[in-house]
């Protein structure tokens, strides 16, 4: 059953992932392009800035990719709306802009030179969405920095013009340093892709249930779940006894859950980021929106418990399925009674 249910797996991965941004592929075109062009206006914003600035320093600023593009840990949005999280690290120091606001101002003003786009404040960024026959079709984050403190440290610019004042701060943060923890988290490649697909899995079994609550509240935020998977992952890619390639995907997925249940069951979830500032990535859950989260992740360590045990590759997947959404695909009892290729697997890549 475990080769069958493992292809399912694959075909799910490969239907729920996107691909790195920056791969020449022609699903990331729009994307990427939009992006590009977004970043060539604020060239051209400092650009001009710099002109007619008093001070012999030049503004400049350097961009990554942040969030699931650059952890590649990212899935197809179930509502169509794509989003790019992308770091734009100022070369200035806090202390010259105690207002962190005046520093995104500068970039809404960039952004929002062109009227063939909504560009909108929110607290930890600046957005650029883009609509297609009135319908929200992708849209950019960009979440701005001080990056040449005399502390040494990297800074978030938080709030918007219309904040209270206590709401417009800087805020410690390592986008990079983020990054790198997620992506070095195994040496071993297959070790790393299924922890990446094992992240992903947690996103789409969120996406599908808790499609009613907000994000930030009563639904588990991607950051959140990518730190559950740090910390209550173990890979599951090898025979114990002959130490052969053996990708057991349901098994790796199974076990994160029941970890993640057991740490949280008798308490409330404090799952702190991997770098500073290390702040609780579920703080904003109400003690009611908690037991709701710990109710669904009840059901899906109890489907995903029965399909392990289950012996028709059938009933097993209709049982993921039922917590995954369906995008998993369902095993045809006509192909339950085919006999089964050899018990070893190997996933490819480690796309998005």
């Amino acid at each position: 059953m475990n080769v069958q249910i493992e292809k399912c797996f694959k075909t799910f991965h490969d239907r729920i992932k996107i691909s790195d941004l920056d791969r020449k592929e022609q699903s990331n075109m729009v994307l990427r392009e939009k992006r590009d062009l977004l970043l060539e206006d604020l060239k051209l914003y400092f650009r001009k800035k710099n002109v007619t600035r008093k001070s012999d320093e030049h503004l400049n600023f350097d961009y990554f990719n942040q969030g699931s593009y650059g952890m590649y840990t990212g899935i197809k949005p179930i509502d169509g709306d794509f989003d790019i999280d992308v770091a734009i690290v100022l070369n200035i120091d806090k202390t010259d802009y105690p207002n962190p606001t005046t520093v995104k101002k500068w970039i809404f003003e960039a952004l929002n030179a062109k009227n063939n786009r909504t560009v909108l404040w929110k607290k930890p960024c600046i957005t650029v969405q883009y609509t297609k026959a009135g319908e929200e079709k992708y849209h950019v984050d960009f979440a701005i920095y001080a990056g040449a403190n005399q502390d040494g440290h990297c800074y978030l610019a938080r709030g918007k013009e219309t904040s209270i004042p206590k709401e417009k701060r800087w805020e410690e943060s390592y986008p990079k340093a983020l990054k790198e923890k997620i992506n070095e988290k195994f040496i071993n490649d297959e070790e790393r892709h299924q922890f990446k697909r094992i992240i992903k899995y947690l996103k789409r079994w969120k996406d599908e249930k808790f499609k009613q609550e907000n994000s930030g509240t009563g639904k588990p935020t991607g950051i959140a779940l990518t730190a559950l998977a740090f910390n209550h992952f173990s890979p599951h890619v090898r025979d114990f006894f002959t130490n052969e390639t053996k990708i057991n995907d349901l098994t790796a997925l199974t076990k994160t859950v029941e970890s993640i249940n057991i740490s949280s069951i008798w308490s409330e979830i404090n799952i702190q980021l991997p770098v500073p500032p290390y702040n609780n990535l579920f703080k904003d859950m109400t003690s009611i929106q908690m037991e709701k989260f710990k109710e669904k992740l009840s059901k899906l360590k109890l489907n995903l418990e029965e399909a392990q045990k289950n012996v028709d590759p059938h009933e097993a997947s209709k049982l993921i399925q039922q917590v995954l959404g369906n995008d998993f695909p369902i095993i045809d009892k006509e192909d339950v009674s085919k006999k089964s290729p050899k018990p070893s697997i190997t996933h490819s890549g480690e796309s998005a």
